[in-house]
Order: structure tokens, then sequence, then C-alpha cells
């Protein structure tokens, strides 16, 4: 009976020694992989990420292990390998689990700038657009990789962690069940992470003012799991109640509330032709005149000569559907969520091109990839638009990158489509080359060098000077001088300056109008007004003196007197940027970070005002 239990608790330990092991194997990869971010800190913060990471690691690991501890108890009373063989399957299958969420956190960290959550479900919906974003390299070291990793992980297991064999018990056989009494209880306290007070949490492991140490001590799959959990149904209540609702309300309208009904005009005349360049992942640090370095946009920088340069604008969304959605309907992108995932929603959106067609507007969008991907085709048709081309659309024969049309040919493209356009048009050109795999012609001088960003910022030196080429041409067409071009970005990226994911410069991008339509004086001009690009589609209505309504998320740029703030959403809340200061939210911890306000008194109204955004917005999202 001794050597059964000894066998027995042998064969626990084991098995949580081995899921311990797997997450710090993960962990060190990870650290690896973003070695140019992990050596921001010391020697001793980079080793300290394991220490503070052990307790999640622990309660992922007594998750896991709750079957297997059953299993294992019941070959103490019946003879047989089945137990054994179940547990070997479910091994089998955890491995699998843990081999791929690690990896696919490991390659996407560096796109998202976040721990692997529950959107990567809405993502492996669509796996033909995984499968097209990724790199070859990515590819071959996922499925590769992966597997080798798998067969080596469970040899490993199969030779060291599934031995000794347990010896069925002959005598005191209710013993096992009294174990399963005891131990499942232990278990789940060890899942809880404490007896008493609130269970374990992601602040647990979180140690460093460096987010990515951060990052690495919180346990990939306890992360995944989690938020899944929390937020897999949506629909089940507003999570981020925090205050009586008619108050948050009232905070949220001061917000839009302007003393002064007034509005600074900047175009020749209300029925322009309007083309929005919406430029894929670009930052402000691409831009020379905005912090960037030389060289990068010299394109841009000569069109701000002729054009009115927003200074202080900011992204709200993280990912090309949050921008869109955000740009057409003016509607923030929620935490949790993503509007153009949500069918049943669309119907209750404002449109800045349904607004425009009842202004007898000619409405078209234009993408060199799949506008599956998202949604965005089911969206975009929702919203009204005239005419919709993506790659499907390009001729057969059209330069093609892994992921989309080049934008070289995206933009001759769009000329040929444009001067078919009935005046007034209003048309969206989205570019594609600025998002990996950023394979793109050689057009100009590479970049050189080891740093993780010069494919981006040679793919946006590319569609630079695409810029350059379309507008050389675009400058000859008849319907030029009677034109306002927008170029904005849809969401920045991680940049050569490595902004923290809750930095207000990580939201920090370019704004410029310009074309024939836009008045003298405000050539060469900027405007230095903190504003969203949520704020577009009102201000531009309005400088059309065409009704903004429905667009109750804007305020008008042109206005002396609006309220300056831009927001973005977190995974699990908000962030708030103003002239006085910005910091992140997190709701779920409910905890700030990367804190800017020097005033406390006026950092905690402003944490009201965030806190209540993040309410009625979500209360908003679940009404439509």
């Amino acid at each position: 009976m001794k050597n059964s239990f000894i066998a027995y608790a042998t064969r626990i330990g084991k098995y949580y020694l081995f899921l311990i092991a797997a997450f710090a194997l993960e962990r060190a990869a990870f650290l690896v992989t973003n070695a140019t971010r992990t050596f921001d800190g010391t020697f001793a913060d980079i080793i300290a990420t394991f220490y503070h990471a052990f307790h999640l690691d622990l309660s992922t690991a007594c998750y896991m292990a709750a079957i297997p501890l059953i299993l294992l108890t019941l070959q103490l009373v019946w003879k047989g390998k089945w137990f054994q063989k179940i547990l070997d399957g479910y091994t089998l299958v955890l491995i699998i689990f843990l081999v791929f969420t690690a990896l696919g956190n490991i390659f996407l960290y560096k796109e998202w700038d976040t721990k692997l959550n529950y959107k990567i479900w809405a993502y492996l919906s669509n796996p033909v657009e995984v499968l097209r974003t990724a790199t070859w390299i990515q590819l071959t070291a996922g499925t590769v990789g992966g597997i080798g990793l798998c067969i080596l992980y469970y040899y490993l297991y199969w030779r060291w962690f599934s031995q000794p064999t347990i010896s069925r018990l002959e005598n005191k056989r209710w013993l096992p069940f009294l174990f399963i009494v005891f131990l499942l209880p232990l278990d789940f306290v060890g899942i809880r992470g404490r007896i008493s007070g609130i269970p374990i949490s992601q602040s647990s492991a979180y140690f460093s003012k460096y987010q990515v140490l951060n990052d690495a001590a919180v346990n990939t799959q306890w992360n995944l799991i989690k938020s899944t959990i929390r937020f897999g149904n949506s629909s089940d209540g507003n999570p981020f109640v925090s205050m009586p609702m008619q108050e948050a309300t009232e905070l949220v309208k001061s917000q839009f509330v302007c003393p002064k009904d007034t509005c600074i005009k900047v175009l020749k005349n209300e029925r322009p032709n309007i083309v929005i360049i919406l430029l894929e992942s670009w930052s402000a640090d691409l831009i020379e005149s905005l912090g960037g370095v030389p060289g990068v946009t010299p394109n841009f920088k000569q069109l701000e000569k002729e054009g009115l340069l927003f200074t202080q604008i900011y992204a709200a969304g993280h990912r090309s559907q949050e921008g869109i959605s955000s740009i057409v309907s003016g509607f923030p992108p929620v935490p949790v969520v993503t509007i153009t995932d949500n069918f049943e929603k669309y119907g209750k959106l404002a449109s800045i091109a349904n607004s425009l067609k009842k202004n007898k507007y000619q409405t078209s969008f234009q993408f060199g990839g799949d506008l599956t991907y998202g949604n965005l085709r089911a969206y975009l048709m929702a919203m009204g638009f005239d005419q919709l081309i993506d790659e499907e659309a390009f001729p057969k024969n059209s330069a093609h990158g892994k992921l989309s049309i080049y934008d070289e040919v995206s933009f001759d493209y769009h000329l040929e489509q444009t001067r078919k356009s009935t005046a007034p048009f209003f048309s969206i050109l989205f570019t594609a080359s600025t998002h990996s795999p950023y394979d793109v012609p050689s057009r100009t001088e590479p970049f050189t060098g080891d740093m993780e960003e010069v494919p981006y910022l040679n793919s946006a030196k590319y569609t630079d000077w695409c810029l350059g080429q379309y507008f050389a041409k675009a400058q000859k067409e008849g319907w030029y001088e009677n034109t306002l071009f927008i170029l904005v970005a849809d969401h920045s990226h991680r940049t050569y300056k490595l902004w923290d994911y809750y930095d207000a410069g990580y939201q920090h991008i370019p704004m410029l109008w310009t074309g024939g339509a836009l008045k003298e004086e405000y050539r060469g001009k900027s405007i230095d007004k903190l504003c969203s690009y949520l704020d577009l589609p009102l201000t531009l209505l309005l400088q059309m003196e065409i009704d903004p309504k429905g667009f109750e998320w804007s305020n008008n740029i042109f206005n002396p007197y609006t309220p300056q703030f831009a927001i973005y959403p977190s995974n699990q809340g908000i962030g708030w940027i103003t002239p006085d200061g910005a910091f992140g939210y997190d709701a779920s911890e409910q905890k700030t970070y990367r804190s800017t306000f020097k005033d406390n008194e006026l950092y905690e109204k402003e944490l009201m005002k965030a806190k209540a955004y993040l309410q009625v917005l979500y209360q908003k999202y679940l009404d439509l």
C-alpha cells in the first residue's frame, strides 16, 4: 500500500511540475522574441518575471490538473489501463492547446501589443485571412514548429512524467474517494489563489513599469480562458457599471456640450467631392513634423505644404474594423466586442455615406484586399456605399502581395474609377501595404538595420511613394479643384519609439486635409486641437451644412469651444486622453496605467468621466 501511495503522490507532483515547466519555457521564449523590449529592464527585472508569474501559473496548473487528479486517484481503485489511456488522451489535447496558444501569443504580440485574448476566436472564424496575413516564416514555424513541439512535449510526458505505474489498493479501497474529497477542494484553492478574500487576478502578476514584462508574467492560457469566460458572451449585461446610469449619462453629455455654436469654415464650397485615403497602420511617428524621423514619408511632407495638418489627433481603435466603423459611423470601438461582427446592430448605426447620399453624392469604398475580413463587406453594404471594390474587382493580372493588391496598383485603379464617377462623389480608398507581412515592391532606397520595425518603416516609405505618384496624377484631373482629400490612419502601430500599449503616444496618428476644395488661407497651416477621428464625420458634415444627426459621439473639431479629449478601448477598459494628461483604465482590475496627470484632483475627475464614458458606451452598444 505504501508503494502505491508513493507512486500516486509522485505522479500527481510530476503532472503539476510538467505544466509549470511548460509555462516557464513559453515565458522564456516570449522574453527572447521580445528581447528589444525586455532589455529595457534590468536582468533582475527579467528574472523577477518568473517569480511574479508563479501564482498565476499555479492557478492555471490547478485548472488543468483537476481531471488528471481524479483519473490518477481512480487508478488506486480499479485495475486496468483505461484510466491511463484517458489521461494520456487528455494530456495530448492539453499539450496541443498549450503549444499553439503559446505560439499564437508570441506571433501576435508584436501586432496586437497585448496578450492572446478572447478576440482570437473571432479571427479564427476566418482562417483564410489569418493564413494570408501571416508570413511564410510564421506559417512554417507555427505549423512545423508547433507539431514538433507537441511531439517533443508528449514524448517528455510519456518518458518522464507518466511514471511510475500506480498499483491498485487491495484493501481500504474507500480511501481514494476520501483523497478526492480532500484534494479537489485543495486544488480549487490553488485555482482561486487564496482561501479568503478576492480570487487571484491578472494584477497579481504585474510588477514592472515595463508592460512587456508584466505581459510575460501573466499566464497566456489563464488570460485566454479568463477573458473568454468574462467577455465571451458580451450580451449578458453591462460589465462596466460603476455608478448610477443617470450620473454617468450626465458626465458623458458634458463632454459634448459646447458653450458657443460656431464653426470655422475651411472649404471653398459646401458640395466638394470627398476622398478619404485611409492609411493602414500609419503612426504619427512616421511623420517628421509630428516628431518622426526624417525620410520615412517625404511625399506626405510635401502634401503638408498645400494642406491643413491636424497635429493632435488620436485613433480610437486598434484594428482596421474599429477604425473604419469609427470614421464611417462615428461610433466608438467597444471593449470586448467588434461592432462590425454584430450584424443585428448595423441598422441603428449612423453612416456618413448615407448622410451624403441623401445630398446626391455617389459613394464608394475601395480596398486592395478581401472585404470579407472582419465582416467589412456586410458592414459597408449596410452603411449605404453604392460601390464596394476589393481584390476581386481588380484586373486578374494585378500585382499582388501575400495579403493584398500593391498600393501603387490600388491608387491607379482608384483614379480610373474616379474618372467614371459622377460629381459630387464620396470615396474611401483603404491602403494595405503597411500591413504585415510588408512584402512591398522596391521603389525607394530601403532602410536597413537590425531594428524589428525596419520592414514596417520600409512599407510606409513605399506607401508614401505611392501617395506622391497618386497626387501627381490626380492634380491633372478636372475634378481635382473641387475635391477635398482627407488622409488619415485607420489605427496606429508599434514603432521605433516602443510606446507602451496604454501610452497616448501609441494612439497618435496623422490626419491631413488637402486638395483644391481647401481654402487658400488654410494651406500649409495646422490645427493643434486635441481630437479623435471619431470627430471626423460630424466635423465634415458641418463643413458642408449637412445635418449630422446620429453622430452623437463626435465633436466639431473646427468649433474652438468644444471639449478636447480622445478615447480608445483597451481589452477590458478604456484609454483617456486630454490636454492635461492621459491614462489607461482597466475596468476588470479597477486600475489605471501610464497616467501622466500631475494634479491628483484633476486626475480623479477625469477618471470618473472615463468610467462614465465606458459605462454609457457599452450600454448604448447593448441597446442598439
